[in-house]
């Protein structure tokens, strides 16, 4: 009587299989989407808390949003500090790296939380992020 099963030549040769497919199947994904992706709900937490941080503090906050990325900072002339604000769970200056196709320049939340312009932020082949006048309410 013969035991079931698969024998170890069998298993390897499974092992191997799937070693060789998996070396064509994994150059094949497109991390860049999901950089872009991420890059954009980074840009969107980063626009919500720095107005959660002007509420807070009752001091304006600028979003610098460049081609190459953004940086969080108070807003020049306040009375709560100057330069960039310090990254929440990282540490240093807050900012991000990704590239923005359009919507370049600054936002400023007020110490309400308010905007005096809108904005609409294109990520490159990723969405746009809106910042709505008066309320500075940040949708994507």
């Amino acid at each position: 009587m013969r035991a079931a099963g698969f024998t170890i030549t069998e298993l390897v040769l499974i092992l191997v299989l799937i070693g060789i497919l998996a070396a064509f199947a994994v150059p094949r994904l497109n991390i860049e989407g999901f950089e872009r992706q991420s890059f954009a709900r980074e840009l969107t937490l980063a626009l919500r808390h720095a107005q959660r941080i002007a509420i807070a503090s009752s001091c304006a906050v600028d979003v610098t949003v460049q081609a190459d990325g953004y940086g969080v900072g108070w807003a020049p002339g306040g009375d709560c500090g100057s330069g960039p604000l310090p990254h929440p769970s990282r540490g240093g200056a807050f900012s991000g790296t990704g590239q923005i196709s359009s919507g370049v320049g600054t936002v400023r939340f007020d110490g309400m939380g308010r905007t005096a312009s809108g904005a609409a932020i294109a990520v490159t082949d990723g969405p746009t992020i809106i910042v709505e006048s008066g309320s500075g309410y940040v949708r994507s």
